[in-house]
């Protein structure tokens, strides 16, 4: 039974990140004034389809003095790493793989896990395109995760739990993005730059990079990178939906969950690359002093509420 659930969990992310990326693609032809994919399918639907095709049937090609085992295990390790997050997702009352009291540091540990992921594959690739692109996506992957378990810990100490299925009940009466909007901003920002996506998207500049850390990579293993970057920015998306808007069930927290992806689309279709230098000043300079500073204002604030939000630890 457990191992249908995980299929079927694991079906639903692959179709939904597909039907995302030709949604993301519609989007940004809109904003662009261009056609986007129409062709495939009723209103160009099955774009994500065809492109899937594509790449599986492409010969896969590999470089001669590279790492074999660990060119081909270093995108599975990233996609695994996002689509097991999904494990403890609440997405309705006692609608969960597991509804674990650690739920959320689980979700936190195998997010980061991902990093390897992208710091392998440059390393064995044996490229310097490659293995710079990999140097330079753990540095941002790194810094930004500390932004976001910042985050995550502000609102454990809040609601008291690290399960999210309890987290959820706890914003019956307020969401948490009231108290903590300027954290909730601090922290969408940061899962864009942690999902690599544009304008923080300096892992694959191919101006500067050639692709990054995939440089090497073709056929499938090029688009597990791109299932495990989409898979990632739809979990974080639920996430954030969860943390600071209540959830919700079914609908509703789908509902959420899109409005937060689709502004991943429409901050890329808006803004210019952010010069790398200047990105991680932007975590190390400005997000994480602000961050610790409120770790440290968070026990006022709790005096100030009274404890009404009580612990179910």
């Amino acid at each position: 039974m457990l191992m249908l659930e995980l299929l079927l969990m694991v079906l639903s992310v692959l179709l939904a990140v597909a039907f995302l990326t030709v949604a993301e693609r519609k989007t940004l032809a809109y904003m662009q004034r261009r056609v986007g994919p129409n062709a495939v399918g009723y209103y160009g639907l099955l774009m994500a389809m065809a492109d899937a095709a594509k790449l599986l049937l492409k010969e896969m090609v590999m470089p001669t003095h590279a790492d074999k085992l660990m060119l081909f295990m270093s995108p599975i390790m990233s996609l695994m790493s996002a689509l097991l997050c999904w494990s403890f997702m609440p997405f309705a009352p006692g609608v969960t793989m597991s509804d674990h009291n650690y739920g959320l540091m689980f979700m936190l540990a195998m997010s980061s896990v991902g990093v390897f992921g992208t710091l392998l594959a440059g390393w064995s690739a044996n490229s310097k395109y490659s293995l710079l692109g990999s140097m330079r996506s753990t540095a941002q992957l790194i810094s930004y995760e500390l932004v976001l378990t910042s985050m995550v810990l502000m609102c454990m100490l809040l609601s008291g739990t690290m399960n999210l299925s309890k987290y959820m009940e706890l914003q019956s009466s307020v969401w948490l993005f009231m108290p903590l909007l300027p954290m909730m901003m601090m922290w969408f920002m940061g899962c864009v730059a942690e999902c690599a996506r544009p304008p923080f998207d300096n892992v694959e500049a191919e101006s500067e990079l050639v692709s990054g850390h995939m440089t090497e990579y073709s056929s499938s293993m090029f688009v597990l990178f791109f299932l495990s970057e989409y898979a990632s920015m739809l979990f974080l998306s639920t996430l954030t939906a969860m943390l600071f808007f209540g959830g919700g069930t079914g609908v509703m927290l789908g509902m959420k969950a899109n409005m937060f992806a689709y502004t991943y689309m429409w901050v890329r279709a808006t803004l210019p690359r952010v010069r790398y230098d200047k990105l991680m000043n932007l975590c190390w300079m400005m997000f994480l002093p602000v961050m610790f500073g409120s770790m440290m204002f968070m026990p006022v604030l709790m005096n100030v509420m009274d404890g009404n939000m009580p612990s179910t630890m």
